[in-house]
């Protein structure tokens, strides 16, 4: 019987005459490198190179059992926010030759339990999903594990989360050590929009102050534009010394309303945002704002997932998040920053 040679089999052979090695050493030089001295993986990759050769990674998922990718799904992918977490992992991922592999929810339960769906048939080795709200739903296995960054349900296994109540009190107590005593706030949808909020009225209640107006909103620009046009017409525009929003693109929305209703920030009312966005500097006046660590946590979520690569997730890690403290950023559109310069 004849059997044709493939043309990868050749190759193979071919960059072991070229290199004086056996086709096995070849075959793990390319898909296993580390079972190999690293001389012996430099000549086989340059003469790899050099013949145009380029190993299947299916053929290799399936000698080593591992994909080597990291599936990863975001609510927006272009909300500021998820970009940094995102850039951060994939800085702790890559040195190890793990990549990561992005799906987007739309903040929508179904569309992540789809997307989650989506990244296993890639075969991915395990996930890090943000802001989940399908949270214990999504599928997984025994050697598939999920780490959470900020998941909507409390008490998730594999959680890196941010303390949005302290986040809250840093934004209340600044307004009250500046003097400022008309404040509303404009909260955010979910569980983190919810814990800023509680810990803006726990500092306002312990100084016995009482909020002039409340509002919410998706985060977005225009809905911070909205919030605020309704919290001027229900206080009037001498009714308000001092804004909160949950989000620093809300932010940058109520100070384009402020504007146009002829307040200036920070002589008539100061804004306190949520986030530290790359963009929060650049704003005009610059945004004072809470920072929430999102390089640091993405960073996290990457090594809470390689403690569970191999089943072996430390339980303390399993019982608890790893949590982050949030750090105000005081800048021109507060009182104090205006003060300063």
């Amino acid at each position: 019987m004849l059997i044709r040679r493939t043309h990868r089999t050749s190759s193979a052979r071919q960059i072991a005459e070229m290199t004086g090695v056996s086709i096995a050493t070849v075959s793990r030089a390319l898909n296993t490198p580390q079972r190999v001295t690293p001389e012996t993986r430099d000549r086989v990759l340059a003469a790899a190179a050099q013949v145009g050769y380029r190993p299947n990674p299916l053929g290799r998922n399936l000698v080593v059992g591992r994909s080597h990718l990291i599936g990863l799904i975001v609510p927006n992918i272009g909300f500021p926010l998820y970009g940094l977490m995102a850039r951060s992992l994939e800085d702790v991922l890559e040195p190890l030759g793990l990549r990561a592999l992005l799906a987007s929810s739309d903040d929508d339960e179904e569309r992540e339990i789809e997307a989650a769906h989506s990244l296993l048939r890639h075969a991915v080795d395990g996930g890090i999903v943000i802001n989940s709200r399908a949270n214990d739903r999504l599928p997984c296995g025994p050697r598939f594990p999920w780490v959470h960054i900020a998941p909507e349900a409390v008490g998730m296994s594999g959680a890196v989360e941010l303390d949005n109540r302290a986040g809250g009190r840093l934004a209340a107590n600044h307004f009250l050590e500046t003097g400022r005593r008309r404040l509303a706030h404009v909260a955010g949808y979910g569980r983190e929009g919810t814990e800023r909020d509680l810990g803006w009225r726990e500092a306002l209640q312990a100084a016995g102050v009482e909020p002039v107006a409340a509002a919410s909103g998706d985060y977005s620009e225009v809905a911070g534009r909205v919030a605020t046009r309704a919290i001027l017409d229900r206080v009037g525009l001498d009714g308000l010394d001092g804004l909160f929003l949950a989000g620093d693109v809300m932010a940058a929305g109520a100070m384009r309303e402020l504007r146009e209703a002829g307040l200036r920030i920070p002589e008539d009312v100061a804004v306190i945002g949520f986030d530290d966005a790359d963009f929060a500097g650049m704003l005009e006046p610059p945004l004072t704002t809470v920072r929430q660590p999102a390089r640091d946590m993405g960073a996290a979520a990457a090594r809470l997932l390689l403690h569970s690569y191999t089943l072996e997730l430390p339980e303390s890690l399993a019982r608890q998040p790893v949590l982050f403290e949030p750090e105000l950023v005081v800048r021109g559109s507060t009182a104090a920053a205006a003060a300063q310069s």
